[in-house]
């Protein structure tokens, strides 16, 4: 138990050295921007290459990296269609970056390190596999598109100009190319992605501290109950038809359940952001996002006894 409340403060301590300062007058209230650009252009794309020269793929179990994949279609047009009722487009944009994805890199990978064993953490790899192609610029193109831009309609060019404006999307591709070619990764850019790969948790973290709003308005607590019920809600289906129908052995299923309970991907706030949304908003329900998890899934590691 103590172990796991380390790793908790552990993780989350950025989070609050980055409110902190920014509270205190040592960073400004735009300064977030350059750590995202930081995250989404240099720290994220090398965690992907670095991630991929590890990852030994067993093929018995790359049905998980599909289910991964289908569920990200899943829990997009659940978002869809559970915010069918918000009429504003940047509010609306906001609300589905915030329930769509699994954050596996910066949140649930750690755990499976501290928590699940080899087992553990081969099976968040090839989950994350199929995942995060979705939450590094997958989801973002998605719903930009079908919630529309003001005033015109979104065109394929538009598309294509929003992938290419998505390195750590890009990087993903050309890693899954060049693992299906059977292509390696030389080892010196490995080790020099690894090292700067490494960075990724705390400047993603640290950001979000900075764009980190406290607001306790009505409105504010109402969207943010509107967002973690139905994020939490979709979490808890998922993780019953994972351990009750599915047809792995039993380490699976229990990884798979605490995989369903992982909180808002960082990148929610950066999407918010280009759409020019309510980034403090975003930011408060991430935050709470990250707490509501760390509570569900350590008493998911004990209850189903997966540490």
């Amino acid at each position: 138990m103590f172990e796991i409340v380390i790793k908790l403060i552990a993780m989350l301590a950025p989070v609050a050295l980055g409110y902190f300062l920014k509270r205190v007058g040592f960073f400004g209230k735009t300064d977030y921007r350059i750590l995202a650009k930081i995250a989404i252009n240099i720290t994220l794309p090398c965690t992907v290459v670095a991630s991929f020269a590890k990852l030994e793929l067993d093929r018995s179990l790359i049905s998980i990296s599909v289910l991964a994949f289908v569920l990200n279609i899943a829990v997009l047009a659940y978002a869809w269609f559970t915010s069918a009722g918000i009429k504003e487009r940047k509010l609306r944009c906001m609300d589905m970056f915030s329930v769509v994805g699994f954050n596996m890199g910066n949140f649930l990978i750690p755990f499976a390190q501290q928590f699940m064993g080899s087992a553990g953490v081969a099976v968040t790899a090839l989950f994350d596999a199929g995942n995060s192609p979705m939450c590094t610029g997958g989801h973002y193109i998605a719903i930009t598109t079908m919630v529309g831009e003001e005033g015109r309609k979104t065109t394929v060019a538009d598309v294509f100009r929003k992938l290419l404006a998505s390195p750590p999307l890009l990087v993903y591709i050309l890693m899954i190319i060049m693992t299906a070619a059977k292509l390696r990764i030389p080892e010196p850019v490995a080790e020099i992605c690894s090292l700067t790969g490494n960075a990724n948790a705390f400047v993603s973290m640290f950001m979000m501290g900075l764009m980190f709003e406290i607001h306790f308005e009505k409105e504010y607590m109402q969207e943010a109950a509107f967002v973690l019920i139905r994020k939490y809600l979709f979490s808890a289906v998922v993780a019953l038809i994972c351990f009750y129908l599915l047809p792995f052995e039993l380490l699976v299923r229990q990884v798979l359940v605490l995989i369903a309970f992982a909180p808002i991907p960082s990148l929610a706030a950066i999407f918010t952001e280009n759409v020019k949304g309510d980034v403090g908003l975003c930011s408060f329900i991430t935050s709470c996002s990250f707490i509501l998890s760390s509570l569900f899934i350590t008493v998911l590691i004990f209850v189903m006894h997966v540490a």
